[in-house]
């Protein structure tokens, strides 16, 4: 029975095992002196920690993926072994390596996993906030993050050099997906954009938005002075009321339907309004005399002379079509009221536009954001802004395409998008951003991840009756994670020693666990003839020590995503990634990671 929950007995033996295995580890690593008995002791622990781990399909109901080469794809990329042991755990403890060992055998019993939200509150209720978080401080927040404050992470992060591993900080802290998008109602026709009474903006949040973003400056300091060859990760959302940025994003969503609309013929032209909002089509161009015919179908004009005007200014390369490029470089967010307000329907397009109060407070996430870059440019950090979910993630994109046509034009990208190939359509938004940055002249900075909300998009999805925005197929999202990774390597690969951004090569950091994907771009690499020193491979503080220092040790840069903040906030985003990658902790890869940390526990226990 896959799903059944053991009875109470079962799981307490469970535990009592567990917490007598620790006592058991503790005492071989202390009594040297009795080395017969030691042998014979660690023996029985070297057969607990080969016992082999539970079936993904019994766990999880889902079919394995391996994340060893293929058959036909030769040997490992560079000479590189994954598999040494010694080299995966030099930095840990014996101690570190138990807890890391314990944890990955806990999140591989997948009832705990589902439940473990639950578990956290039960235990705030009987034991108290304080008691509960000082337990898992020990058992579950040291291993997974670095510390509280930007002061406690800097030891840790000195510690990561030595060994010749960067860190990539994260304040851990972040909104919430609450669910369904703002929705307003279609009926006002007093006011460009939805009625107030939809939207109740928290004041005092914005001075906690000013406190977030002094925490990432913060964070930004501390990258500079324990790892300056780091990165400080920022999450927008935490810079704005959320609800703002759905607005944003529903106003940019309709900005890309109108340019669908004013390009197709309205006789065969399909309703795209359910579609995913990365898979729509926008290979296409738009003529004048398609402009204008579509153009006061929509909207008020006084004359042809001001339709003519609107094609002018938005055909920038002057060659009579326009593109989804230039049409999303010239029609800007904060503008979209001057268009909405001749709207002929008060549909979608009049709905979305962003009325007064929301524009004030779009203009002060940009200033919070400007700030941020400003000082991370003067102090030559680099900054990952995170992906988030879809209902804010359209807004997000535009601002940090507006942020890298300005950072990112000096001698290196300061700021770098992150890429989530889980969905549908993510390559070609890739490729629209690659041929931006060669168009308006700066370096193309990415991060490329598979994604981290699939169970919570898919779920929305089908709770709103549209198509969901999540490939349908791991395979699906393999091939877009390679095909991405593929076209950023590729680009510019042959401008060597350029120094303008247009003709520079890409740089991208691949963060990944997966041992197959890592091998697959350091070969790439190499058949390019591609210099890695714009190639950076990130996995998480506490997993997949394998891949990170194996890459270190031998010329890689290589680094570890290191999360901090205030251990009541960063417990419920641990709970929430943790069950957002269920599947992931029982993959082949987290498998062998689990192995690994037993075949060194052994060797080192063994040794006495």
């Amino acid at each position: 029975q896959p799903n059944r929950v053991p009875p109470r007995r079962a799981v307490a033996a469970n535990m009592a095992g567990s917490l007598k295995l620790l006592r058991v580890s503790q005492q071989l690593v202390s009594q040297r002196s009795a080395c017969a008995g030691l042998r014979h002791q660690g023996r029985l622990a070297a057969n607990f920690f080969a016992l082999p781990p539970p079936s993904t399909q019994a766990l999880f109901g889902v079919r394995s993926f391996s994340s060893q080469p293929k058959a036909d794809e030769g040997p490992p990329a560079g000479g590189l072994d994954f598999t040494d042991s010694k080299i995966a755990f030099d930095s840990k403890s014996t101690f570190e390596l138990f807890r890391g060992w314990l944890i990955l055998q806990t999140c591989a019993v997948g009832w705990i996993v589902r439940h473990c939200d639950s578990l956290y509150n039960i235990s705030i209720k009987i034991l108290g906030s304080y008691l509960t978080h000082e337990i898992l401080r020990h058992a579950l927040f040291n291993h997974f993050c670095a510390g509280e404050t930007a002061k406690e992470i800097i030891p840790k992060m000195e510690y990561l050099r030595t060994f010749g591993v960067g860190g990539i900080l994260d304040y851990a802290a972040e909104a919430k997906d609450d669910g369904e998008p703002i929705k307003a109602p279609l009926a006002e026709e007093a006011t460009v954009g939805a009625p107030l009474s939809a939207r109740n903006y928290d004041y005092s949040g914005e001075k906690i938005c000013d406190a977030n973003a002094l925490i990432f400056m913060d964070a930004i300091r501390a990258v500079k002075d324990a790892s300056p060859d780091g990165f400080a990760a920022i999450k927008l959302s935490g810079l704005c009321d959320p609800q703002l940025m759905e607005r944003m994003s529903s106003c940019l969503i309709q900005i890309t339907h109108l340019f669908w609309k004013i390009s197709q013929d309205p006789a065969t032209r399909k309703d795209i309004s359910k579609s995913p909002y990365y898979a729509i089509d926008r290979s296409f161009t738009v003529d004048r005399d398609t402009f204008k015919s579509n153009w006061i179908k929509f909207f008020n004009v006084d004359d042809d002379a001001d339709v003519q005007k609107m094609f002018d200014k938005i055909d920038t390369d002057k060659d009579g079509v326009i593109s989804y490029l230039e049409w999303t470089e010239n029609i800007k967010l904060s503008g979209i009221n001057d268009i909405a307000s001749s709207c002929i329907h008060r549909g979608p397009m009049f709905q979305a536009a962003l009325i007064d109060e929301e524009l004030q407070l779009y203009f002060n996430l940009v200033d919070r954001v400007h700030r941020i870059l400003g000082l991370a440019q003067e102090l030559g950090v680099r900054v990952m802004v995170d992906a988030e979910w879809i209902d804010i993630q359209p807004a997000i994109d535009h601002l940090v395409l507006t942020l890298q046509r300005q950072y990112n034009k000096g001698d290196q990208p300061i700021v770098f998008q992150t890429y989530q190939t889980y969905l549908k359509g993510m390559h070609q938004s890739v490729l629209r951003d690659l041929e931006r940055s060669q168009r308006q002249g700066w370096y193309f900075g990415a991060k490329v991840v598979r994604g981290a909300y699939m169970v919570s998009e898919r779920e929305k999805a089908r709770t709103r009756g549209v198509e969901s925005p999540i490939n349908d197929t791991y395979e699906d999202t393999e091939k877009n994670y390679h095909d991405t990774i593929e076209s950023i390597l590729s680009h510019n690969v042959h401008n060597k020693g350029s120094e303008t951004g247009r003709d520079s090569e890409a740089e991208v950091l691949v963060a990944s666990h997966n041992r197959h994907s890592i091998e697959f771009v350091i070969r790439r690499a190499e058949e390019l003839g591609k210099d890695t020193k714009g190639i950076y491979f990130g996995q998480l503080k506490g997993m997949a020590d394998n891949l990170t220092f194996t890459l270190s040790k031998n010329g890689y840069k290589a680094y570890k995503y290191v999360p901090y903040g205030p251990i009541g906030e960063v417990v419920p985003y641990l709970i929430r990634r943790t069950q957002e990658n269920s599947t992931i902790l029982g993959s082949p890869g987290v498998q062998e990671e689990r192995s690994m940390l037993g075949q060194e526990l052994r060797r080192r226990i063994l040794r006495f």
